[in-house]
């Protein structure tokens, strides 16, 4: 462990850490860095054995289900749906322990795991979800947010590849776009502490080191990517630290 990692654990307090989003690929490998590091994790899972089961230092909260938001969904994407659309399961997770801070690894459902796959979740899922957490944030007096997003939203759009720019535009990774776009306005908007994590295409590959550019995303290639379980340590160490607060950053191995 870094001095500078130290440094921070010996500064914050181990508190609870709600993750929304536990369920997907990204959310389970920030589950499992937070555990690695000592922290108290809860997420909402609308069928804990999606994620094994409870476990020490992982508390699950069994949440209920939106039809708004599993209407036409396969069985395999039904199974593991965590229920943020829902404020009253959002503020279980709040009370099961006081949080420190939130982090959130949602993305909008599809009818398979290829990112141009038919949306078949709300137009606004991932808005919508981020609104209800930062209610109960303010319920609960949580001051700091953090949300996984992609490369290419907000001010990061201009600097994507011409070539990525028409392909997002054209397929139907736009519905997402538009929703990431939503939610940062809105979270800006509201208040609390955020920070934005904007990672470049996402790969299957062994953690590296994570090169932090510009919230415009100034000079990132255009085959850029960045593994999952990078990014995972990177939501974590904004997560722990104040140093990002405020800002969007985008990422790359």
């Amino acid at each position: 462990m870094s001095a500078r990692i130290r440094r921070l654990l010996g500064r914050l307090p181990q508190h609870a850490r709600p993750v929304i989003g536990g369920t997907g690929r990204c959310g389970r490998l920030v589950i499992s860095e937070l555990l690695r590091r000592g922290h108290q994790v809860t997420t909402l899972a609308r069928t804990p054995d999606a994620l094994g089961g409870a476990r020490a230092g992982l508390d699950i909260i069994q949440g209920t289900l939106d039809k708004r938001t599993t209407r036409n969904m396969t069985p395999r994407a039904n199974s593991s749906l965590c229920t943020p659309t829902e404020l009253d399961d959002v503020r279980a997770a709040f009370k099961a322990d006081m949080p420190a801070v939130v982090i959130v690894t949602l993305n909008a459902h599809r009818a398979s795991d290829s990112p141009f796959a038919t949306p078949i979740s709300p137009p606004r899922l991932m808005a919508d979800c981020n609104a209800n957490v930062v209610a109960a944030m303010k319920e609960f007096g949580v001051r700091k947010i953090v949300i996984l997003q992609a490369f290419g939203v907000g001010d990061s759009w201009a600097r994507m590849h011409c070539l990525l720019r028409l392909l997002m535009k054209t397929s139907n990774m736009s519905h997402q776009y538009d929703d990431h776009n939503d939610t940062e306005r809105e979270v800006r908007a509201s208040g609390v502490d955020y920070v934005f994590v904007r990672p470049s295409r996402l790969v299957e590959t062994k953690e590296t080191r994570v090169k932090v550019w510009a919230e415009d995303g100034k000079g990132v290639p255009m085959m850029a990517s960045t593994s999952r379980t990078s990014v995972a340590r990177w939501l974590v160490d904004v997560a722990e630290s104040d140093e990002w607060d405020n800002s969007a950053s985008v990422i790359t191995n």
